[in-house]
């Protein structure tokens, strides 16, 4: 019986090669499939290149966006690759896998700023649907629009992201990252390379587009950060 079951390891295509198969078959690209999940594309590359092994969480989150891949198939190599329609058992309600989020568009960012000290509800914004998969348990969140190509080309003009607000208590420590800062009366995306804020009291903004510059701010001029998770609509370029 060992044999038999050690036979069957050893004929398994491997988990890559199934992956690369389960990709073909939805017709989607690995940046897709990372932006849908809210991972680095290269995690992806990693693992179709052999690099690396896909964890269970990436496996779980990628049956629970993409309901038509077949699990037997990716965990197991039995085919098909995808469900077919008849194997469903029912047809499930397109609401029920997706979370109205308040949506702040580049017009509202003016009035976002001015409310902010009264706090925002969802009956104060404009909302957005966004997959349940996506928002990973996120707290709070908001849909935000991108303006200009100061962070081209990772973030277009017009672009749709996930953002997440960062407490008070945590801006000293968040570096990295891409964030949306509220400070005086702006509101902007920009990326935190020199936080400085627990030595010398001021946060560094940088654009990922050379010619979209920087920008200094004082922490007392700080009202509010929001860390930028995902994209979940990007125009096409």
């Amino acid at each position: 019986m060992a044999k038999n079951c050690l036979e069957k390891v050893d004929n398994m295509t491997s988990i890559q090669d199934r992956l690369k198969q389960v990709f073909d078959s939805l017709g989607i690209t690995i940046y897709q499939i990372a932006k849908e999940l809210g991972e680095n594309p290269s995690k992806f590359y990693n693992i179709l290149n052999g690099r690396a092994k896909p964890s269970y969480d990436t496996i779980m989150s990628l049956l629970a966006c993409y309901p038509q891949i077949s699990a037997d198939y990716l965990i197991r190599g039995i085919l098909p690759v995808l469900n077919t329609p008849e194997a469903n058992a029912m047809v499930s309600d397109a609401d029920e896998d997706t979370a109205e989020i308040p949506f702040v568009p580049v017009r509202f960012y003016a009035t976002f700023v001015e409310s902010y000290a009264d706090g925002i509800g969802a009956t104060d914004t404009e909302m957005f649907r966004v997959r349940k998969p996506v928002l990973k348990g996120h707290k709070k969140a908001v849909v935000l629009e991108i303006s200009g190509n100061s962070m081209s080309p990772q973030l277009a003009h017009g672009a749709k992201v996930l953002a997440v607000p960062v407490s008070e208590s945590d801006w000293e420590y968040q570096s990295g990252g891409v964030y949306a800062v509220m400070y005086r009366d702006y509101f902007v995306v920009k990326r935190i390379r020199d936080n400085e804020l627990l030595t010398r009291k001021y946060l560094t903004l940088h654009s990922d587009n050379p010619n979209g510059g920087n920008v200094t701010v004082p922490l007392h001029d700080i009202r509010g950060m929001w860390k930028i998770v995902t994209i979940v609509e990007a125009p096409v370029e």
